[in-house]
């Protein structure tokens, strides 16, 4: 599991949860390292993403790994209710969770896409 997030605190919470639910969880803080790990080969299920970083959006890096990772199930993270990226994320195949959002939605929906 990959988690972008530049908010220090939700990467934590985030990595937390998940390795709790067995999840082994890589965190990074910026778009650029998250395809630094994918272009060395690191093999992730599924990225969880913020929707607006700095840099690079969370769609964008989405499509980004996807182009080493083909199978990721990705899912985005946002504080809006209202964005362009929100119509663009579902269309590119991902998953949105307003948040907050409860780990427990997230776990759900993974194990339904990683197989």
């Amino acid at each position: 599991m990959l988690i972008v997030d530049d908010d220090p605190a939700t990467a934590t919470m985030l990595s937390r949860s998940l390795s709790r639910h067995g999840f082994r969880v890589d965190a990074v803080s910026v778009a650029a390292e998250a395809l630094e790990h994918a272009r060395a080969g690191t093999d992730y299920d599924a990225a969880i993403l913020d929707l607006v970083m700095p840099g690079q959006d969370g769609v964008a890096l989405a499509s980004s790994l996807r182009e080493q990772l083909p199978d990721l199930a990705v899912v985005l993270l946002t504080g809006y209710t209202h964005s362009p990226l929100l119509a663009a994320a579902e269309r590119a195949g991902a998953k949105v969770f307003t948040k907050p959002v409860a780990v427990q939605e997230i776990v759900e929906h993974l194990k339904e896409q990683i197989r």
